[in-house]
């Protein structure tokens, strides 16, 4: 039987072995605000894996707009990061890609969150302290005690909201939702990258940027999505219409395939948009111009059919192991994003 100084976040589900470590390791810390316990999914482990956090958990112990939070564990001078996002409702995302990878954190493995200082101006700091799935292994006899949070509730909530990893933008980005730029992705703040990449100018509005981690969390991707912000040169009616791409974006993510595909068509490479849960195709041409790369022939249909205006957001996703060229869009309307 677990304490009142634990709570456990939505579908941790643990086993005898498990409890015991765990009630083990609390009575150890005597925290003053109870800790949060998390089994590790694979959507919390991926490259931008998130950590939503129960309601009330979130509203009991954090602070009710986005700031920051810095992530620590136990005998490391070393601490990561990170950006509170809250969500519409109370709930929160805990983006901790960066604290994932440099902790080795696997699925099946068991994180104990322990606010370590109360909110206040400075922020939040939460000691992780992590329980490997090999160490906490089945309970002998393979008998599970399946513990959930909606069966055992505590009136102490402890503080970790669903957070956004602070990134390292490398400058390749900076948004007014709180992104700044860090310098390199080694520093020893351990910032780590957001889900997504801006065109090199591009800011997005405080309301813009939580459309679009909101949207970013339900796409699985290897690399990070590409949003664009259309403008008059992207939909206008009367002229020919296109989309240019972020320099950066382009060298990190396109530069080997559309190399590949220039030197072998000098006007330019094939790619193929697709729009979510649509099964039509446009073929359009990636051409190199002195400016930048751009999206120019099938784009105009492409922003008609689709009916794109000025302030709606395009976020395009790199389909793996498709020839051609292949993105899928996924279409903000600006309707969506008025603060």
């Amino acid at each position: 039987m677990l304490s009142d100084d634990i709570v456990l976040s939505g579908h941790c589900y643990l086993t005898e072995e498990q409890e015991v470590k765990i009630q083990a390791l609390v009575s150890k810390m005597r925290p003053e605000i109870p800790v949060l316990v998390a089994m590790m999914k694979k959507t919390n482990v991926k490259q931008y894996g998130n950590l939503v956090i129960r309601k009330d958990y979130a509203l009991k112990y954090f602070p009710c707009e986005d700031t920051k939070i810095i992530l620590q564990v136990p005998r490391r001078s070393k601490h990561w990061q990170c950006s509170l996002y809250i969500r519409p409702g109370g709930r929160c995302n805990l983006y901790m890609g960066k604290f994932v990878r440099e902790n080795r954190v696997q699925e099946g493995d068991v994180c104990i969150f322990q606010p370590i200082s109360k909110v206040n101006a400075r922020g939040l700091t939460l000691m992780v302290h992590v329980l490997q799935k090999l160490s906490i292994g089945h309970s002998p006899g393979g008998r599970t005690a399946t513990v959930s949070n909606h069966k055992r509730t505590s009136t102490k909530i402890a503080s970790t909201s669903s957070v956004k990893e602070e990134p390292d933008t490398n400058g390749e980005e900076v948004s007014s939702s709180g992104y700044e730029d860090h310098g390199s992705s080694d520093n020893s703040e351990g910032t780590s990258e957001p889900p997504f990449m801006l065109a090199d100018t591009t800011r997005l509005t405080q309301a813009q940027t939580k459309k679009v981690l909101e949207k970013v969390s339900t796409i699985e991707s290897e690399r990070r999505i590409y949003v664009a912000v259309m403008n008059k040169s992207n939909v206008r009616r009367h002229h020919s219409p296109y989309l240019s791409l972020g320099v950066r974006y382009v060298s990190r993510y396109l530069k080997q395939k559309y190399a590949a595909g220039h030197r072998e068509n000098r006007s330019g490479i094939t790619l193929v948009l697709q729009r979510e849960g649509e099964s039509r195709t446009w073929d359009m041409e990636l051409r190199h111009w002195s400016d930048g790369t751009v999206i120019s022939k099938g784009w105009p249909s492409f922003a008609r059919t689709n009916n794109l205006r000025e302030d709606d957001l395009c976020l395009f996703k790199v389909m793996e192991n498709e020839e051609p060229l292949k993105m899928m869009v996924y279409i903000i309307r600006r309707e969506k994003c008025l603060a």
